[in-house]
């Protein structure tokens, strides 16, 4: 099944004014080194794919997530700050509509937080099947709601900043009203940015994403405009 790494959040980026708000509007791109991860071991312990197939004996399966290559994401967040807690939200495009709740502290150079929210991802799921000599092959393509959450902390000096951020979901597939067992995709983005003005920054890192006892690598970079 197609699948994608959990979404990125973090905070102002910069010491952010008491009692003001930002909005900012970000776009990325994502290229991630190993396109296919094996997850069969956690099939095997689900038995999910046994209830799918009840009427006969599994005798061999293999199990993967489709989650290398180009990926392309938009977001807009929401930041209010008070003293030095920070509130906020996000709205976000990846493979799928997800926003978020933030809640964090800000200050003079450096920030954490931690948010929630629902990532309502578009999969594609494909299966083969070889019985007595014949394959049969079964598609199905459907939206599924995961809930997803983690934290962030970032540290900045002026224009210059740098952002931990990790988050994780468990994808939510069905085949035929039947609810897949898959394993939890765990990721960490590593960046660093600088703020060419008071309405636009760059960013660049590396991708870390962990699934099945497996880490996939990426690299990232993008744009954010601010208002």
């Amino acid at each position: 099944m197609t699948a994608s790494e959990a979404p990125e959040v973090h905070g102002a980026n910069t010491e952010q004014e008491p009692f003001s708000a930002l909005w900012r509007f970000t776009g990325k791109v994502r290229y991630n080194f190993q396109e296919d991860v094996d997850i069969t071991d956690d099939t095997y312990k689900d038995g999910s794919l046994d209830d799918l197939f009840s009427d006969d004996v599994i005798m061999v399966k293999k199990s993967t997530y489709r989650m290398g290559g180009v990926d392309f994401s938009g977001k807009i967040d929401f930041l209010y700050k008070v003293g030095w807690f920070m509130c906020g939200g996000g709205l976000g495009y990846k493979d799928g509509a997800f926003f978020h709740t933030t809640l964090g502290a800000n200050f003079s150079h450096f920030e954490l937080g931690a948010f929630l929210g629902v990532y309502n991802q578009y999969s594609e799921m494909s299966y083969e099947i070889e019985k007595d000599d014949e394959t049969d092959w079964g598609y199905d393509s459907d939206f599924n709601a995961s809930l997803f959450g983690g934290g962030y902390a970032g540290f900045y000096l002026e224009k210059l900043f740098f952002n931990l951020s990790v988050s994780a979901y468990e994808p939510n597939p069905k085949i035929e009203d039947i609810r897949l067992g898959v394993p939890t995709i765990t990721t960490g983005y590593l960046t660093a940015g600088y703020r060419i003005n008071r309405w636009v920054e760059f960013s660049v890192g590396g991708i870390v994403t962990y699934t099945s006892e497996e880490f996939n690598g990426g690299v990232t970079s993008g744009i954010s405009l601010y208002l």
